[in-house]
C-alpha cells in the first residue's frame, strides 16, 4: 500500500500557475505573431516567385545547357539563346582577381590595427574605414571611370571600363566589410594567447600570424565569404566600370588584352535587361539569374553557420581528449619513445634561437606589408573622397543645377527634386518596415523559444534575406508591386521594394537593442504584478528606445545609398514628386547613374559629382552621428516628459488652490440664492410654464389616440 502511494507521488506533476490574459494582451500578441510571420510569408513568396518565373526557361532550354551555354543573345521568344555559363566564368574571374587584393590587404590590415596601434589610434583608422563602407555603390562607380580607368588607361587599357578597373574597384568596396568583422575575431582571441607566446620568447610578429591569426581563422574566413558574396551580388557600380560586354575575354592579344577585357557579370545582366527585355523566355532567363545568385547566397550562408560553429566542434573534441586521457590515467604509462638528456636540448635551443637573420628579417617583412596594407586602404579612402569632395565644390558655380539639370536648356527637375524624392522614399519605406520588423524582433526575444526549430530557422532566413543581392529585391519588387498589383513606377512601389531589402537590418538591429535591456529588468516587472504588455512598453522598450532609434537612422543611410531596387521601380526622369507617393522620378543615387549613362548638357559633370558629394554627406552624416542623434532625441523626450509631469502637477495645485479659494464665496452665494428663493424674491417660471406645456401636450395626445380609434368623446 505504502509503495503504491510512493509511485502515485512520484508521478505528480504540479501545474504551472499561468496567469490570465486580458484582452488587449492577447491582441497584442496576435498583431506581433501575424506581423512576424507576415516577415517569413513575404521571404518565402520572395523564393517561389523567382523559382516559378524561371520554370519556363527551364523547361524550353534544360537546367543545364542554360548553366553551361556561352551564348547569351536574347531575342523574341523561341528566338533568343539564352547561356550564363560564360557570364558565370567572367564573375568567377571578377571574383578571384578582386579577392587576390582584397584578402591581403584585409588580413594585414586587420592585424596592424588590432595588435600594434593604441586603442585611440584604431579607433581613428577604424573610423576611415567605416568613411570607405559609406561610399555608395554609384560613387565608386562614378569614381572609378574617371580615375582608376584613367590610371589604367595609362598602362595600355583601351578604355576606361574594363575587368582590372571592375576588380580594382570591387577590391576596395569588398574590403571595409572584411576588415570591420576580421577585427571583430582578432579581438575576440583571448589576451592570454599574445602574453603566452610573448613569454616564450616568440617574436611580436611571430605571435600575431602564427598565434592570433590561425585562432581567429574561422571568424576570418567569414568575413571573406561576405565580402565575396558582396562582390558577386554588386550591380550598379558594374554595370557602370564593366564593360557590359557578352563575348567573353580577349584572347588574341596576351595578358593584357585579358586582363583589359570587356566583361559582364549576373548581376549587371538583370539590371541592364530587365526593363527591357525581348519577351517572356528573355524574362524567365533574368529571373532564372536571379535565382542561381540567391542559391549562391544560400550556399555562402550554410558556409558561414558551418565556420561559426568550428571553435565550438574544437572545444567539444579538445573536452572529450581530455576526458578519454583523464579516464586512461589510471593506467600505466609507457616510457616516452625519445628522451634527450640536458646536452642535447641545450643544443637544441641554442639552434633554434641562433638564427637570429631569419626572425629579424621575417618580422620587417610582416611589419612592411602591414604598414603598406593600411595605408593603402586609408590613402584611396582620403583619395575618393578628397575627388568627390573637390569636385563637388566645384559643381556649385552653376546652381541652376539645383532646379534644372539641364542648365542650357533650363528643362527636367534638378537636385532639389532628387533630393525631395529621396526623401520622400526614405518616409515611406520606414511607414512600412518599422511596424514589421519591431513585431518580428520582439517575437524573437520575447515570444519566441530560443531553442526551437522555427526560432532557428527564422534566424537563417532573415540571414539570407540580408546576404541576397538587392538586384534581386528588385525584380521581385518590379513583378509584384508593378506588374501584378499594377502599382505605376512611383515612389510607393519603390518604397515597398525597399521594404523587404532593409527589414533584415531593422529587424537584427531592433533585436540587438531589446537584448541589451538586463533580463533583471523584466524579473522586477513581473515582481511587480505588471503584465508582459506592460513590462514591454513601461519598462524593456523605454530602455532600448536608444538602439531602436540608432537602427532607424542606420536604415535611412542605407535607403539613401540603395540603388538597384530603386533603379527598377521607381522610374528614370529627374522630375519633382508632385504627386506624392505616387510620383515617378529618381532619386540621388539612381539620378547619378542615370546622367553618367546618358549624359547631360551644360556642366554635366560638375552636377553629377555635386550629388554625389550630397549623397556621401547624408549617408556619412547618418552613420556617424547615429548613436549621438539617438541618445539625444531619447533625452530630449525624457526631457519633455519630465517638463510636462512638472507643468501638469503645477497647473493640478493651482487648480486645488483655485477651487479652494472659490468654495467659500460659492458657498455663501448658494446659501443667499436659497433664502431668496425661500422669501419669494426670485420667481421660478421657466419650470411651471414646462410643467403646464407637458400637461397640455398629454391632453393632446390622448384626444389623437381617440380620433384615431375612432372614438369621439364629446363631453
Amino acid at each position: 500500500m505504502f509503495l503504491n502511494k510512493k509511485s502515485e507521488d512520484n508521478g505528480f506533476k504540479p501545474k504551472t500557475f499561468k496567469p490570465k490574459q486580458n484582452f488587449n494582451a492577447k491582441f497584442f500578441k496576435s498583431l506581433i505573431y501575424t506581423l512576424t510571420f507576415t516577415v517569413l510569408a513575404i521571404l518565402f513568396i520572395l523564393v517561389l516567385f523567382v523559382i516559378l518565373k524561371s520554370l519556363h526557361v527551364f523547361e524550353e532550354q534544360g537546367f543545364w545547357s542554360f548553366i553551361t551555354g556561352t551564348n547569351w543573345k536574347p531575342g523574341k521568344d523561341g528566338e533568343g539563346q539564352y547561356g550564363i555559363g560564360l557570364i558565370i566564368i567572367m564573375t568567377i574571374v571578377l571574383l578571384t582577381i578582386s579577392m587576390l587584393f582584397a584578402i591581403p590587404l584585409t588580413i594585414f590590415t586587420t592585424l596592424f590595427i588590432s595588435e600594434y596601434l593604441s586603442v585611440g589610434m584604431q579607433k581613428k583608422v577604424l573610423t576611415v574605414i567605416k568613411l570607405l563602407a559609406s561610399v555608395p555603390s554609384v560613387v565608386f562607380g562614378l569614381f572609378a571611370r574617371d580615375q582608376i580607368g584613367a590610371l589604367f588607361q595609362l598602362m595600355g587599357a583601351p578604355n576606361n571600363d574594363n575587368l582590372m578597373v571592375a576588380s580594382m574597384t570591387m577590391t576596395f568596396m569588398a574590403a571595409p566589410t572584411m576588415i570591420s568583422l576580421s577585427y571583430n575575431a582578432v579581438q575576440s582571441v583571448p589576451e592570454g594567447y599574445r602574453l603566452g607566446s610573448l613569454g616564450l620568447g616568440i617574436s611580436k610578429e611571430q605571435t600575431t600570424f602564427k598565434i592570433i591569426r590561425k585562432s581567429a581563422s574561422a571568424k576570418i574566413i567569414s568575413a571573406i565569404i561576405l565580402g565575396m558574396a558582396r562582390v558577386i551580388g554588386e550591380t550598379m557600380a558594374i554595370m557602370m566600370i564593366a564593360g557590359n560586354s557578352t563575348g567573353g575575354f580577349i584572347t588574341n592579344s596576351g595578358i593584357s588584352g585579358f586582363l583589359f577585357s570587356s566583361i559582364r557579370t549576373l548581376a549587371a545582366t538583370i539590371g541592364l535587361e530587365m526593363t527591357e527585355n525581348s519577351g517572356s523566355t528573355h524574362q524567365s532567363a533574368l529571373y532564372a539569374i536571379g535565382l542561381i545568385l540567391f542559391l549562391l547566397v544560400f550556399i555562402i550562408n550554410i558556409v558561414i553557420l558551418f565556420m561559426s560553429n568550428v571553435d565550438n566542434i574544437k572545444y567539444s573534441r579538445r573536452i572529450k581528449r581530455e576526458e578519454k586521457l583523464n579516464s586512461n590515467s589510471s593506467r600505466k604509462i609507457k616510457n616516452p619513445k625519445y628522451v634527450y638528456d640536458k646536452r642535447m636540448l641545450g643544443m637544441m635551443v641554442h639552434n633554434r634561437t641562433e638564427n637570429k637573420f631569419f626572425k629579424k628579417t621575417y618580422s620587417a617583412v610582416m611589419l612592411f606589408l602591414m604598414w603598406i596594407s593600411t595605408a593603402i586602404i586609408i590613402s584611396f579612402t582620403f583619395w575618393i573622397l578628397g575627388d568627390v569632395i573637390i569636385r563637388g565644390l566645384m559643381g556649385l558655380s552653376d546652381p541652376i543645377a539645383f532646379i534644372h539639370m539641364d542648365t542650357e536648356n533650363r528643362t527636367g527637375g534638378g537636385i532639389f527634386a532628387a533630393l525631395f524624392t529621396t526623401i520622400l522614399l526614405v518616409v515611406c519605406t520606414l511607414i512600412f518596415a518599422i511596424p514589421f520588423a519591431l513585431a518580428a524582433a520582439i517575437y524573437l526575444n520575447e515570444y519566441a523559444r530560443q531553442s526551437s526549430v522555427l526560432t532557428k530557422s527564422f534566424r537563417f532566413a532573415i540571414n539570407l534575406l540580408a546576404s541576397t543581392p538587392s538586384i534581386v529585391f528588385g525584380i521581385f519588387g518590379l513583378s509584384i508591386f508593378i506588374v501584378l498589383l499594377g502599382l505605376p513606377f512611383s515612389i510607393l512601389a519603390a518604397g515597398l521594394t525597399m521594404t523587404v531589402v532593409v527589414l533584415p537590418m531593422l529587424i537584427s538591429n531592433f533585436e540587438d537593442a531589446l537584448q541589451q535591456v538586463p533580463h533583471q529588468y523584466r524579473e522586477a516587472g513581473s515582481a511587480l504584478g505588471l503584465t508582459k504588455i506592460q513590462t514591454l512598453f513601461k519598462i524593456i522598450l523605454p530602455n532600448a528606445m536608444e538602439g531602436i532609434i540608432t537602427g532607424i537612422i542606420l536604415a535611412m543611410a542605407k535607403i539613401i545609398g540603395e540603388s538597384a531596387p530603386i533603379y527598377l521601380t521607381l522610374g528614370t526622369d529627374i522630375q519633382m514628386p508632385t504627386q506624392g507617393f505616387l510620383s515617378q522620378g529618381t532619386t540621388l543615387t539612381t539620378g547619378i547613374y542615370m546622367m553618367v549613362a546618358e549624359g547631360i548638357p551644360g556642366h554635366g559633370q560638375g552636377t553629377i559629382y555635386l550629388m554625389a558629394l550630397i549623397t556621401i554627406i547624408l549617408i556619412i552624416g547618418l552613420n556617424f552621428t547615429s548613436g549621438r542623434l539617438s541618445s539625444l532625441l531619447v533625452q530630449k523626450s525624457k526631457d519633455l516628459k519630465a517638463k510636462s509631469k512638472i507643468k501638469r502637477k503645477e497647473f493640478n495645485v493651482k487648480t486645488k488652490a483655485k477651487i479652494k479659494k472659490m468654495k467659500p464665496s460659492l458657498k455663501f452665494k448658494w446659501m443667499k440664492l436659497q433664502s431668496k428663493f425661500r422669501k419669494g424674491e426670485i420667481k421660478i417660471t421657466f419650470f411651471k410654464e414646462m410643467a403646464s406645456k407637458n400637461k397640455l401636450w398629454v391632453k393632446r395626445r390622448k384626444e389623437y389616440r381617440k380620433l384615431k380609434k375612432g372614438v369621439i368623446d364629446h363631453e
